[in-house]
């Protein structure tokens, strides 16, 4: 570390220090809702898996008298260390486009797996219709064909994403399937990692980065899944490693600078928030790679490549929701959708309190799910650059400020889910590699000789590839035989059931479950999807169903234009019924009554309905042609 750069040595392991103690404490149980339960499970889990792979590694270690381990970073040098980075990067590439492929085949059974991904795949059906938005459906067939995070009508029939991804699966769709160019975009993030890896640390690292990332359960899963995840993350890797090359003399700098913003803005098509947190890390490569004289036209020239690149999507939004700076989002949903502490459309409304609640619960995820370890990866990380810290530079920071800059944008943002993982954390998780690659390189390095060729940091870095190798060995089958069967209804293919027996011309009817029939009915009888979302979780089924029942049979119009008014006042009576063992679905909320004798007959009818079986029929609407002049016709 050269003497200007002694505040990397400080910097550097505080803020990984404060995510470390951040993920560790259970402010998301605090404040945020979380599971108490499951965080102390993992916790034991943390603690025996920990256990075992120090006291196993340490008996292995005196046995032998330290040469196990000698040996161990021998083949490691041997079967990494000493090929060319070349063999190393393309090994690496397989691995993970064959390790996703594995995942979207045989774990997903090539279904699509998220909601927001049905919307994509919808969208992307329309974008091979060759238009922007498609019709709607009329008035009265709204309810049958209406899907979260799509709007239907009045005028348009298209997703609420931006268009990137839904192009990506147009293109895959086109040429056979949608997955189809899921492996590019993993090469592409495996190549650009390397090259960003190299540039930040050295080449171990590089190819220790590469290799983790292959290893990580939560990577996998989301390569394999139909949702922009991989794409933006790769894109926001890509500009990255262009800008490195910010330095090169005559036009190869321009062609870096440029590229590098280009990607930025192409990563905007896919997720916005996640491009502008990116832009953080690639404007800190281009002020530290180019030289001095450079570095303010560097900066400027990605920024205009990136802005040029933005105004397709700019112009999308100008022909899907009127207004070029109105994403689908807010268009749905208001406002609420923004970032900060207001009202939200759904869920919780949004706290500093709860803010940390939620980034808490993040980075606990992240300890859990990104390679299934018994130990916290993000103690890990603190420990090798706080060991390391002598030896930290400046372009340590730029990892530490990619990952940091998407977790402060998320800090203001309402809502979280998890999908194999901490899925909105997805764009930092190659950051978060480089810096436990580059934490390890250091830990190995650092303190005294335990034994001839061994210190005491080796020492440790073995026993974190031995926890990790007994969390891959016994968690990670677990997980795995979950997301298999967590859902059988997306095992189904009823498009290729309906070629092989024959079926032309007709209309294939899904039954959907009685909640999702009363949100879209509250849909199709005009309440907009933020108030209908309020509406069904203030309101039990049973009274719900009846008043929407009146409003439709009302040949007057009276309880039509009366409805809100009329749900306004049952929600302020906050009676949202309860959950009862005699429904097929164990989200519904019903009356409290202690047998569905007592209910309504028309409560009764629907239960009886849900009892012959109902599926979702939100993962097959992408199946439909827009304008629903399809050889079949899928509704619900």
């Amino acid at each position: 570390m050269r003497r200007g750069e002694r505040w990397p040595g400080i910097v550097v392991p505080l803020v990984a220090g404060l995510a470390a103690l951040w993920s560790v404490v259970p402010v998301g149980v605090w404040f945020a809702g979380a599971d108490a339960h499951a965080v102390a499970e993992m916790w034991r889990a943390w603690l025996w898996g920990s256990l075992v792979a120090v006291l196993g590694t340490a008996t292995v270690l005196l046995l032998s008298r330290g040469r196990a381990g000698v040996l161990a970073y021998a083949w490691w040098r041997r079967l990494v260390g000493r090929p060319p980075a070349a063999l190393i990067v393309a090994v690496a590439v397989v691995l993970l486009a064959g390790f996703a492929m594995a995942m979207c085949l045989l774990a997903f059974a090539g279904n699509p797996r998220n909601v927001d991904g049905f919307a994509q795949l919808f969208q992307a059906r329309i974008f091979l219709s060759g238009r922007l938005w498609a019709p709607p459906p009329p008035p009265a067939e709204v309810a049958n064909f209406a899907i979260l995070h799509v709007i239907t009508g009045p005028l348009r029939w298209f997703s609420q994403y931006p268009p990137g991804q839904s192009l990506v699966l147009a293109a895959g769709l086109a040429l056979g399937a949608w997955w189809l160019l899921n492996p590019l975009f993993a090469a592409v993030l495996i190549v650009a990692t390397y090259r960003v890896a190299r540039w930040c640390a050295d080449e171990t690292a590089a190819r220790l980065a590469v290799l983790l990332l292959c290893l990580s359960p939560f990577v996998v899963a989301v390569s394999g899944s139909e949702l922009s995840l991989l794409p933006a993350a790769a894109l926001g890797m890509l500009a990255a490693a262009a800008a490195t090359a910010a330095g090169a003399e005559g036009r190869r700098w321009v062609a870096a600078v440029l590229g590098s913003g280009a990607a930025l803005g192409v990563m905007a098509a896919f997720r916005p928030l996640d491009a502008v947190a990116a832009a953080v890390a690639v404007t800190a490569i281009l002020w530290l790679a180019a030289p001095a004289d450079r570095r303010v036209a560097a900066v400027a020239l990605a920024g205009l490549a990136g802005a040029v690149l933005t105004l397709p999507i700019l112009w999308y939004n100008s022909r899907t929701t009127g207004s070029w700076h109105q994403f689908g989002y807010t268009y749905l949903w208001g406002p609420g959708h923004s970032l900060g502490f207001h009202p939200v459309p759904f869920g919780v409304p949004l706290t500093p309190l709860r803010a940390v609640g939620l980034t808490g619960n993040d980075l606990y995820q992240v300890n859990s799910y990104l390679f299934d370890a018994p130990f916290p990866v993000l103690l890990i990380v603190f420990a090798g650059l706080f060991a390391g810290r002598r030896r930290l530079a400046a372009r340590d920071a730029v990892p530490v400020a990619g990952a940091a800059a998407l977790s402060a944008l998320l800090f203001f943002y309402w809502w979280r889910d998890t999908f194999y993982g901490p899925r909105f954390l997805f764009a930092a998780v190659p950051w978060l590699v480089i810096l436990l690659a580059r934490a390890l390189v250091l830990l190995k390095r650092s303190g005294r000789e335990l034994a001839p060729g061994l210190s005491r940091g080796a020492a440790a870095v073995l026993c974190y590839g031995a926890a990790m190798a007994l969390g891959l060995a016994t968690i990670e089958p677990s997980r795995l035989a979950l997301y298999r069967s967590e859902n059988r209804v997306f095992d189904l293919h009823p498009d290729r059931d309906a070629r092989r027996d024959g079926i032309h011309r007709a209309v294939v009817v899904i039954p959907d479950g009685w909640g999702t029939r009363l949100i879209v009915r509250l849909e199709a009888l005009g309440v907009p999807p933020p108030r209908a979302t309020r509406l069904y979780a203030a309101i039990d089924a049973c009274t719900l169903e009846q008043t929407l029942d009146r409003a439709a049979l009302d040949t007057s119009g009276a309880a039509r234009a009366r409805l809100l008014p009329v749900l306004d006042s049952l929600a302020a009576l906050r009676r949202p019924g309860v959950r009862l063992d005699f429904s097929a679905d164990p989200l519904l909320r019903l009356p409290p009554v202690p047998a569905a004798a007592d209910l309504a007959p028309v409560c009764r009818e629907e239960l009886a309905r849900d009892a012959r079986g109902f599926l979702q029929f939100a993962p097959y609407l992408y199946l439909d042609r827009p304008g629903l002049h399809g050889d079949i016709v899928w509704a619900r």
